[in-house]
């Protein structure tokens, strides 16, 4: 019995720290702050990037906000979160965040040093105006990431 006990405990514990460990990725990959998302599109999000991360290493962030404090530059508070974050490897610098202002309707697309060199602002740029915007402002906003993901994953490869 005290055997059975001691299993029971063992096996709550890892299924516990499995919970926790996925959960703690979700939050890393798509972090909601201006609740633009549902569950179901949080969850396919973060199901698409860490494919993606498995298959490449390439590290991707989305992350949304209610607004900029006044006079904050878009893609330097973008830079900043994923500094803050750690998104991307240390050695390859290959990480990218995406940040959604909500109510001050913009957009920033910021990359690691290694990253740069592939998604260059101008693509970065394109990808924001042609896939992102149209979408945001039908307040598609799962549409308008999952798509830009696509872009970004065919340019990233």
């Amino acid at each position: 019995m005290k055997n059975l006990l001691i299993l029971l405990v063992v096996f709550l514990c890892f299924a516990c720290k499995n919970e926790n460990s996925k959960m703690a990725l979700s939050q890393a990959v798509v972090q909601d702050y201006s609740n633009l998302f549902d569950e179901i599109a949080i969850e396919k999000l973060t199901e698409k990037i860490i494919a993606y991360e498995q298959k490449t290493s390439n590290q991707i962030c989305i992350y949304t906000i209610d607004s900029l404090p006044n006079n904050e530059n878009m893609l330097d508070k973008a830079t900043t979160i994923a500094n803050t974050l750690g998104v991307g490897t240390e050695d390859k610098s290959n990480g990218l965040l995406i940040l959604i202002s909500n109510y001050d309707r913009r957009i920033a697309i910021a990359t690691g040093y290694g990253t740069e060199k592939i998604i260059t602002d101008s693509i970065a740029q394109a990808i924001i105006s042609t896939t992102l915007i149209p979408k945001f402002k039908n307040a598609l906003y799962f549409e308008g990431i999952d798509n830009a993901l696509d872009s970004l994953f065919v340019k990233w490869n």
